[in-house]
């Protein structure tokens, strides 16, 4: 969590959308407050931890940055450091949301919408290298994985979710 000095910071700051949108989004969504205070804590979470840049410097200064280097990892595989995997914590909680929202047509729609949010935050991260997160497709796969394990984490409670 050294290289990552704005998470915690931009984690807590999710907390207020959360808090203020949960509602709107469980009915949105036809599930219980909780699921979308969920959905959106962990929105917030994904976007502080790869949008926000991973150094303390100004983004103006960023843009001169000599660390920032466009350029995309395409691998499948390899070692992962502790630190990466937060990423694929932190879709699963997005998949969970997904299997407990009202109707399967709706669960469908946010899967497939949080399926295509690790591509775009990896285009988003080599579009704009002064981020100083580079674009790594085993990022992206890790992502998915979390997400369908938090799809499928979520399945069995459905059930006991619309009994309550």
């Amino acid at each position: 969590m050294d290289g990552l000095p704005m998470f915690w910071p931009g984690l807590f700051a999710s907390l207020v959308p959360a808090a203020l949108l949960n509602r709107p989004v469980g009915r949105l969504l036809r599930t219980h407050w909780a699921v979308g205070f969920v959905l959106l804590l962990a929105l917030g979470g994904v976007a502080t931890l790869t949008l926000l840049p991973d150094h303390p410097r100004p983004f103006w200064q960023a843009l001169s940055w000599s660390g920032a280097v466009r350029h995309c990892t395409l691998g499948v595989s390899g070692p992962r450091p502790p630190a990466e995997w937060l990423g694929p914590l932190l879709f699963a909680p997005i998949g969970l949301a997904a299997a407990l929202t009202g109707s399967r047509g709706r669960a469908a729609a946010l899967l497939l919408g949080a399926g295509l949010l690790p591509a775009g935050l990896e285009a988003v991260q080599y579009a704009v290298p002064a981020l100083g997160h580079p674009c790594d497709t085993r990022d992206a796969l890790a992502a998915l994985l979390g997400l369908a394990l938090g799809a499928l984490l979520g399945l069995p409670a459905r059930p006991v979710l619309r009994r309550a």
